[in-house]
């Protein structure tokens, strides 16, 4: 998929599974959120007019990790030596990992042509790029039907431009579907077409497997949204088919390690197009389901080991139907696909972890490290309002409440809550299993009057002090919080004896352990004041807590208005 797309109808070949692998816990990786750098202004002669170079804060914002420039664009006009290193520096400098494509456009351009660009980025100019892909939707652009016509080229490009660069890593076929014709043969090893083995010179041809996914054409009903991808033929069968033949492919070529093949969706979205009409409450790129479809995307591809999912795209459009960028053509609002793809991208780490739910349209799944459990839960549903219970492990859940999720955790621990209809709730659980942040996001509390999620932050309750790991500030106790109780300003003061200046926070929660406020503060005489009144709180205790780096003291103040 790119900029433009014609009509296009196939039939998919539907692969029943009749075996079934364990989900093992799936690493996911640090460049997992990625994006299409489109649209640019410029591309070698084609002139575009975009607005992705306005808005790189914003992508960066968004927590991408791996951007790739690559399309129909930069296949039919092959960018200019200027334009690429623009285009990677314009990445990097916001700490991202750029992936280039180098043209192919059925032989308009060559394989030297290819290696010429590698050699130009990574060798003339050190720009060390890791990541390279050949050619765009060889069964749409080239109108390529089988394995044989795509790994002719990809073969030969590879060899080309590892011969510049060994240290590179390709990736193919780019097919605009997960199309069986083509994706089969060169994922049969030993046969004629397998390009998963190495070439003359002993590298291997391609690294990563990559396809594009855009399971609908703006004609998708919501009934459709939500079931497609778990359905069979959906992009939860194709992976795992895929993931089989892979399997296969490394086995027979002795590929394990950092050289084992990996998977990889270049370009996704709900469609290629919108409905003309869509809007917040359709069905499309702009609407909340939309932004729900990309989490259930994003939780199928890392269940799925996909190492990196490339959403198309960042702004572009002249039309509504064409505007299916995270951000609005137009207006450059953040839609709903936005705001989802930032809230998984900077708090899924660690591996994935499975989730089930007993309500059809509701959807969970998380992820877990060492510092946390985060869980994502996806209500569906158009005006149901519901009660839920998430327990961190795969035992029943006792009690009334009508929604009940399981998360594969580990952890006896439960946590109950309400969720709206229409709405995405991502929980953050401490490694003890205690709830220390909730984002909540709403079709009609947050998308319909452009906010985005609310955050609510909680202490660990029954913590009165603690020191998590070794800090390497000063050490401090707070000595004193005075007068207390308070009616507007309260003193805290420090037992500080390294008197050196240091850049502290002070956070005030609830008996709750919701964060209520925050400010920086130095202690230039050992005590800073804090004016209560100022913050609309209630007459109540609350907790005080003043941090360096790792060190963390607390204290209680009684507020009284």
């Amino acid at each position: 998929m790119k900029q433009i797309k014609k009509s296009l109808q196939f039939c998919l070949i539907v692969v029943s599974i009749i075996f079934f692998n364990p989900i093992k816990a799936q690493t996911i990786s640090n460049h997992f959120f990625g994006q299409n750098a489109w649209m640019p202004d410029t591309i070698g002669t084609s002139v575009y007019y975009g607005k992705l170079h306005k808005n790189w804060s914003n992508i960066k914002n968004s927590k991408t990790a791996i951007v790739r420039f690559g399309g129909i664009g930069a296949d039919r006009s092959m960018p200019t030596n200027y334009q690429y290193i623009k285009m990677i520096d314009s990445i990097r400098a916001k700490g991202m990992e750029p992936i280039i494509q180098v043209p192919f456009d059925k032989y308009k351009y060559s394989a030297q042509q290819a290696a010429t660009i590698v050699n130009y980025i990574n060798k003339v100019k050190g720009r060390n790029i890791k990541y390279w892909s050949i050619g765009n939707e060889p069964d749409l652009g080239y109108a390529y039907t089988n394995a044989n016509q795509v790994a002719n080229y990809l073969k030969s490009f590879a060899t080309a431009m590892k011969n510049v660069d060994p240290t590179i890593l390709i990736m193919g076929p780019e097919t605009a579907w997960f199309n069986f014709n083509i994706i089969n043969g060169l994922t049969t090893p030993n046969g004629p077409d397998d390009i998963t083995g190495k070439d003359a010179n002993g590298r291997y041809y391609l690294d990563i497997i990559s396809f594009h996914a855009y399971p609908f054409d703006g004609s998708q009903t919501r009934a459709q949204m939500l079931t497609k991808l778990t359905s069979a033929g959906g992009l939860q069968d194709n992976l795992v088919y895929l993931n089989n033949r892979i399997a296969a492919c490394n086995t027979a070529h002795n590929r394990t390690g950092s050289a084992a093949l990996k998977t990889a969706i270049t370009e996704a979205n709900i469609g290629w197009q919108n409905n003309s009409g869509d809007n917040l409450y359709g069905n499309g790129a702009n609407s909340f389901i939309g932004g729900q479809f990309w989490a259930e995307m994003i939780g199928i591809s890392l269940k799925n080991k996909v190492d990196f999912i490339n959403f198309w795209s960042v702004i572009e459009g002249n039309s509504n139907a064409l505007n299916i960028g995270f951000l609005d053509q137009g207006t450059g609002t953040k839609k709903p696909i936005y705001y989802h793809f930032k809230m998984l991208a900077e708090n899924l780490k660690g591996t994935y972890i499975n989730g089930t739910t007993n309500q059809t349209n509701v959807k969970s799944y998380g992820s877990q490290n060492s510092q946390q459990i985060a869980v994502v839960i996806l209500n569906e549903e158009l005006t149901n309002n519901l009660n839920y219970t998430v327990k961190l492990n795969t035992t029943a859940i006792a009690g009334n409440n009508a929604l009940k999720i399981n998360i594969n955790a580990n952890l006896a621990t439960e946590y109950s809550g309400t969720i709206q209809a229409q709405s995405t709730t991502l929980l953050i659980f401490n490694a003890q299993g205690q709830l220390v942040k909730k984002y909540e996001y709403s079709l009609n509390n947050h998308a319909a009057a452009n906010l985005e999620p609310t955050v609510t932050q909680y202490i660990a309750t029954g913590v009165a002090e603690q020191l998590n790991g070794e800090g390497t500030g000063p050490e401090f106790e707070i000595k004193n919080v005075f007068p207390n109780p308070t009616n507007a300003k309260v003193n805290i003061q420090l037992n500080k004896p390294n008197r050196e200046e240091r850049e502290f926070g002070i956070e005030v929660f609830d008996m709750q352990g919701r964060l209520v406020l925050q400010k920086k503060a130095y202690f230039f005489k050992g005590t800073e004041e804090l004016d209560l009144s100022q913050y609309n709180l209630a007459s109540a205790m609350y907790v005080v807590r003043v941090k360096y780096q790792k060190i963390l003291k607390t204290a209680k103040v009684m507020y009284i208005k």
